[in-house]
């Protein structure tokens, strides 16, 4: 089995361009990996107190425990955060000192501890502030067969939910993510030992970020999906006027196909074209609603506890009915017509 780093292809794969080499990978985790576990003693040894207070302010304040349930969410994070980052160590004595880190046996133990973690901060998400979904569809993930899912980007969260949902189905996953969540202990590590691409969405050169793309997308496994937030960044309705904007000054024809989008931002489709050049896979549309983006910890204290369910809703189609590659005019006309079905049901729904 070709995997992207050991792929036969003429194009190398990198997991981020300028962020990846052995250099910046340890600046970077020199500073995030004691920072978590300073954090997580602090917090824990700590929780007694901040819980005992930020009750009280709550009983006085806030009858929704908003703060107290936040805390605890927090611990909870660090947790598996700190859990994430030791067992990708306890992997890292099993498999690098045999030089069998990049081996299928080794990719399907990170690929368990991806679903681990995800499911577990949503159980954390459920019990600490009120986190539920409902599916509608869930039945196409289950069909052997390697997919592309083409999810919205709603809100800050979308990666874990999207993790915990497809992984629950029982689906091995490889993503394109933004560089920024390298930032993020657990996911730098252990993104990088099974296939991930972390995208500078800002870079002036784009040809490496399609090149990895591509790469990343083939040799997908029966059991494996890729997951593209085609968007490239949260909605908010400034950013689909540029957007709309912007796409009418690119590519004229598709003006026509966008100009009604409501509550989604138009397809950015280089990354999603780069990524259906190197498979054949079926595309599956993932949607939700239920929860909006948080810019700031006071719209996430007045969000929780969270008053509705985060509702999913998946379709999947055959590659056979989707235009080829080749006949990229159409395959565009395709894409921004699911994209529009995926702006109605989010207008009527959310």
């Amino acid at each position: 089995m070709n995997h992207p780093f050991q792929s036969d292809r003429s194009t190398t794969f990198d997991f981020s361009v300028g962020h990846s080499t052995l250099k910046a990978k340890w600046a970077r985790r020199a500073k995030t990996i004691p920072a978590l576990f300073v954090a997580f003693f602090l917090t824990w040894i700590l929780l007694p107190v901040l819980v005992s207070l930020v009750c009280i302010h709550d009983l006085l304040r806030d009858r929704t425990f908003a703060r107290t349930r936040l805390t605890l969410f927090g611990a909870w994070w660090l947790a598996m955060e700190l859990f994430g980052v030791s067992a990708a160590f306890a992997l890292w004595l099993v498999f690098a000192p045999p030089r069998r880190l990049g081996s299928t046996t080794s990719l399907r133990f990170h690929s368990r501890l991806q679903q681990l973690w995800a499911r577990s901060l949503a159980f954390g998400a459920k019990y600490a502030i009120g986190f539920r979904w409902s599916v509608e569809g869930i039945e196409c993930l289950r069909p052997s067969g390697p997919l592309i899912v083409l999810a919205r980007h709603g809100s800050q969260g979308d990666a874990l939910l999207t993790a915990a949902l497809l992984t629950k189905a029982g689906r091995r996953l490889r993503f394109v993510l933004k560089r920024q969540l390298l930032t993020d202990p657990c996911l730098d590590v252990v993104g990088h030992r099974i296939p991930n691409y972390f995208v500078d969405r800002d870079s002036s050169d784009n040809h490496q970020e399609l090149s990895n793309i591509n790469v990343l997308a083939a040799d997908l496994d029966d059991d494996e999906a890729l997951v593209i937030f085609p968007e490239g960044t949260r909605f908010s309705p400034t950013k689909l006027v540029n957007a709309v904007a912007a796409v009418a000054e690119t590519a004229p024809a598709r003006t026509a196909a966008i100009m009604n989008l409501r509550s989604v931002l138009p397809l950015r489709t280089a990354g999603t074209l780069a990524a259906l050049e190197a498979t054949e896979a079926d595309i599956v549309i993932c949607n939700h609603v239920g929860i909006d983006d948080i810019s700031s910890l006071n719209q996430l204290r007045e969000a929780v506890p969270l008053r509705r369910p985060l509702k999913f809703k998946l379709w999947r189609t055959r590659r056979s009915d989707v235009p080829p590659r080749q006949r990229e005019d159409e395959l565009i006309k395709w894409l921004d017509h699911q994209w529009s079905e995926v702006d109605e049901w989010v207008t009527r729904n959310q």
